[in-house]
């Protein structure tokens, strides 16, 4: 989930009778970088918060969809700890719904921004190609192309 890190570089006396126990402590390990990671990006979330009349709509929608996603992974991260699995299933399907909507957003965004370009020459080759042009002579529309022609014996 994080960064890796090797077994040998944690200090296993701190974890006093689990320092045999290497999952125990890999976990344990995984779990704190993830509330750092979590930690850093709150601390950094209220600082913008300074700038959030400023914000744009789209700006908005990403900041609160951000803070319920943090909020929701530190308290379902607490229930799963404290062994409270009757709140950490409704937590988990709000952090989907949450989820989906930064998702929402993002295909959002990315329909206002890349836009498909228009190839301008072939543009101009067909509108040109369309146009009525008064010098050329009009086909004769007495036979309509490649009929067959019958002949009477």
């Amino acid at each position: 989930m994080g960064e890796p890190f090797s077994i040998d570089d944690v200090d296993r006396d701190a974890y006093g009778e689990l320092r045999d126990s290497v999952v125990f402590i890999q976990r344990n390990e995984q779990l704190s970088l993830a509330i750092e990671k979590i930690q850093k990006s709150l601390n950094v979330a209220c600082q913008e918060y300074k700038n959030y009349s400023n914000f744009t709509f789209e700006e908005k929608a990403r900041y609160d969809s951000l803070l319920a996603y943090s909020v929701n992974s530190l308290i379902w991260m607490y229930q799963k700890l404290t062994g409270a699995t009757d709140l950490a299933d409704s937590i988990k399907h709000e952090l989907g719904r949450v989820r989906a909507a930064m998702e929402r957003t993002k295909e959002i965004h990315d329909s206002l921004t890349e836009r498909p370009r228009l190839n301008q020459q072939a543009a101009k080759r067909f509108i040109r190609a369309g146009l009525y042009d008064a010098n050329k002579p009009e086909k004769s529309t007495d036979t309509p192309p490649n009929k067959k022609i019958r002949f009477d014996d």
